[in-house]
């Protein structure tokens, strides 16, 4: 949008485009005792397109709420709750906020944001779930400890996969699973110390970017583990051929180059198929990375750290993932190499039949040279032996008609030398030419 200052000279296309990357993801503001309500859905371009349908029949039910947009983001406030939506390129996140009466709940998960929206609403969202979070955003008691929140409130988790950290700088506390439960939902619960609702926000909406970076970084592990599977074939294709390359006395160069296009177009299929999602596996690995360095979690004695887990865990498969993308590159790099050194050796073998055959022209062409120069002296004989020949016959006619009295003989004697002669003059002239 091009904005018109008085005072200033005019704006750049895109200032306040740019401009506005800084401002993409603000913090929803939070005022503890929160439930919130977080879906991840991966969209295609047509399911995109029906997101806005989607979100024009829930505005419909509570009365034409009109939202409020700005570049990627939607916001409605629907009075009983609060809605964020993000669109991010390959996903759509939603975010339904809402205020409860209970500090401590007894059962922190026992409300569900079905309860809030028309019946079949939620399970029509285009897309499909990646991260589904039900989280309790609570206030951290003044009379309560660490320990005996933990006590309270493990029950509702699975503890054999509980784990908590101290986060932030007020050393709110986090507890969580990562385990789906039966409603399809991961539960989190977050008990802060923060007095403003911008430092809440914050701390919510990083968690939330560990959950869903970390899902979609591991979407590339699928697509590695069965390039594990290809890989070492063209790998051995590769070896071998690379070996009669070097071993070859280049008669089956043509067909180890044509085995080496074959395995190239393969490898180069797949490097296009895989590139994109490795790159973005790469990039959102990094991102988990940082939020978990953005948090500036402390460890609870009794329970395994958030940030210790994440990274245990997902270092496998981030290495699988580098490792793969490497090998695939090198694969490439390696076909490339090959192919470039056969074709050098053809290109030279083939120079060499070129000046061989220029060699073989070269004698031809001196052969034919001989035997026209051959030609040419037989000519020299030819001419005064038919000439002479010619030359009796009309004499002796002369002299049977004009009774002269000439020795064909002699004429045919004499005429010999000066034919020739003539002869050797017009062949000498003609070679001047």
């Amino acid at each position: 949008m091009q904005a018109t200052y008085s005072a200033l000279p005019p704006d750049h296309d895109l200032r306040v485009a740019l401009n506005d990357e800084l401002h993409i993801h603000p913090y929803e503001p939070l005022v503890p005792p929160e439930r919130i309500a977080l879906f991840a859905m991966l969209v295609s371009p047509d399911e995109r397109l029906m997101e806005e349908k989607h979100l024009e029949v829930l505005s419909d039910e509570f009365g034409g709420v009109k939202p409020k947009i700005k570049g990627n983001q939607i916001r409605f406030d629907f009075g009983r709750f609060r809605l964020k939506i993000e669109r991010h390129h390959e996903f759509t996140q939603y975010k339904f906020v809402w205020s409860t009466n209970e500090s401590l709940p007894t059962e922190p998960f026992l409300e569900s944001v079905n309860q809030l929206l028309p019946a079949g609403w939620l399970p029509g969202l285009p897309g499909k779930v990646l991260t589904a979070m039900n989280i309790s955003f609570l206030p951290f008691p003044a009379e309560a400890s660490t320990k005996s929140l933990i006590d309270r409130y493990a029950k509702m988790f699975d503890s054999s996969s509980l784990v908590g950290s101290q986060i932030g700088r007020s050393k709110g506390i986090v507890l969580t699973d990562f385990k789906i439960c039966d409603d399809g939902f991961i539960r989190m619960m977050i008990f802060t110390k923060a007095d403003l609702p911008s430092q809440n926000g914050r701390l919510l909406l990083r968690l939330i970017e560990v959950e869903t970076y970390r899902m979609m970084a591991l979407l590339a592990i699928p697509d590695a583990r069965k390039l594990l599977s290809v890989l070492p074939k063209a790998d051995k294709n590769l070896t071998d051929l690379t070996h009669a390359i070097s071993l070859g006395d280049g008669t089956e160069d043509d067909k180890i180059l044509e085995d080496l296009t074959s395995l190239a177009a393969n490898v180069e299929n797949m490097v296009a198929i895989n590139y994109r999602r490795f790159s973005a596996s790469r990039a959102y690995f990094d991102l988990v990375f940082k939020r978990l360095k953005d948090l500036k979690e402390e460890p609870i004695e009794t329970l395994p750290s958030l940030g210790g887990i994440l990274e245990r865990r997902l270092e496998p498969g981030r290495s699988t993932c580098e490792s793969v993308s490497r090998w695939l590159d090198q694969v490439s790099l390696r076909v490339s190499h090959a192919s470039e050194l056969l074709r050098t050796r053809i290109d030279v073998r083939r120079e060499n039949q070129n000046q061989q055959l220029l060699v073989s022209m070269n004698k031809r062409f001196q052969i034919q040279l001989r035997l026209q120069e051959t030609a040419e002296l037989l000519s020299i004989v030819i001419i005064p032996y038919y000439g002479a020949n010619l030359l009796g016959y009309i004499i002796e006619e002369i002299d049977n008609v004009a009774h002269w009295n000439i020795d064909p003989l002699m004429t045919k004697a004499i005429s010999i030398p000066i034919l020739a002669a003539l002869a050797l003059l017009i062949m000498s002239k003609m070679r001047k030419r």
